[in-house]
């Protein structure tokens, strides 16, 4: 049920959840005495809520621990929620003091737990306080953080971008999330259902301290490195990777991924023998350069000839830095790339056009012989 107040008035935009809908209007129809608060919607399942902060303006959202008759999953949502829109500040209604969910709630990034035994002026107070940046939790609450704080082993990432912090399952799915794929195809790579992927990204994305893929994807480079599915397969020797390395670099050059498109080329040219096939890589490497070289022109567009210029200098200056034994056939290369700046692959010559569609030979049936050409 959503509220159609005036948008301009001054007041705390809030959604109420409770464990059922008689609950859920009996806790909103009180709330709405306090003129500060405007109880936008009132919703009794995960589905209605998610459907109402995604289409209206929510400052505050309170939810009961227990929801779709499921103990938990109300800070479940609540993750899910500060993924979609960051910006939503949580309550989380429990219905006694007990350590796990209290700490199931903060873990999920709730600023308030309030006990439903308490009085209603004192939640309409928690939610202003919430909404103000500050944290709503009695004396005991705050004692079963710090108990499990003091308690809990000291947690290291082991290497620079904290990927380690993930379960094996976990870093698959960030190699299917980098890679472009849906939670559908996730799902059915790994053989899962789409709600358990759903799932997996949100732990993923708590851990890591992200709220979206693209974050996550630039956390993956941002260290100078590939993105994980990426790492080892665009430096020799192009052969130490498995059947899921190839087959996700296969499934994201499909999808545009310019990197996985260059990997999979890689892959076709010098990769494992049953994977190799030249005609193709060099069909993979022939649109990778038609991206790359129109992305270049596109930003070359935008720039003046002292900027480009400038731009070319530092370039030739950091390949002759990265590659000083080949200096002169970086030059050359360098070169022959300025004479070809309007050329794409769909332009060369007729030699050399794409006729046929894209099609990537099948891996061999394990234990079957390949047929003699």
């Amino acid at each position: 049920m959503v509220s159609h107040k005036d948008a301009n008035a001054d007041f705390i935009s809030v959604i109420v959840s409770d464990s059922t809908r008689i609950h859920t209007q009996l806790l909103a129809e009180a709330m709405r005495s306090d003129p500060a608060l405007q109880v936008v919607a009132s919703a009794s399942s995960s589905k209605e809520v998610l459907e109402v902060i995604g289409r209206a303006p929510i400052d505050v959202a309170v939810i009961n621990y227990v929801l779709d008759d499921v103990p938990g999953r109300g800070p479940e949502l609540l993750r899910e929620i500060r993924a979609l829109h960051p910006h939503v500040k949580g309550i989380i209604l429990i219905d006694s003091s007990r350590p796990q969910p209290v700490l199931d709630s903060f873990r999920a990034g709730a600023k308030g737990i309030f006990s439903k035994q308490g009085q209603l002026e004192n939640l309409c107070k928690c939610i202003r306080c919430v909404h103000e940046g500050q944290i709503w939790a009695t004396g005991t609450e705050l004692e079963h953080l710090l108990g499990a704080f003091a308690s809990s082993p000291q947690v290291r990432a082991a290497n620079q971008m904290g990927l380690d912090l993930l379960s094996p399952r976990e870093c698959q799915v960030v190699q299917y999330l980098v890679a472009g794929m849906s939670n559908r195809e996730i799902a059915k790579a790994l053989a899962l259902s789409p709600h358990t992927v759903k799932n997996y990204i949100f732990r993923i994305f708590d851990k890591l301290g992200v709220s979206n893929r693209m974050e996550l994807l630039y956390m993956t480079l941002r260290q100078g490195a590939p993105a994980p599915f990426l790492q080892g397969r665009l430096t020799d020797p192009a052969d130490s990777y498995d059947d899921a390395s190839f087959d996700s670099s296969q499934k994201a050059a499909e999808n545009g991924v310019i990197g996985a498109q260059l990997a999979l080329a890689r892959m076709l040219w010098k990769g494992r023998a049953d994977d190799r096939d030249l005609v193709q890589a060099y069909e993979w490497f022939c649109i990778v350069v038609d991206q790359l070289i129109s992305a270049r022109n596109n930003v070359k567009s935008s720039l003046s000839g002292d900027q480009i210029a400038v731009g070319e200098l530092r370039a030739r200056e950091w390949l002759r830095r990265s590659r000083p034994v080949q200096a002169s056939a970086t030059d050359e290369m360098s070169l022959s790339l300025e004479g070809s700046e309007e050329m794409s692959v769909s332009e060369t010559p007729e030699s050399f056009v794409l006729k046929e569609p894209l099609k990537l030979k099948e891996r061999p049936t394990p234990g079957a012989r390949p047929a003699k050409p």
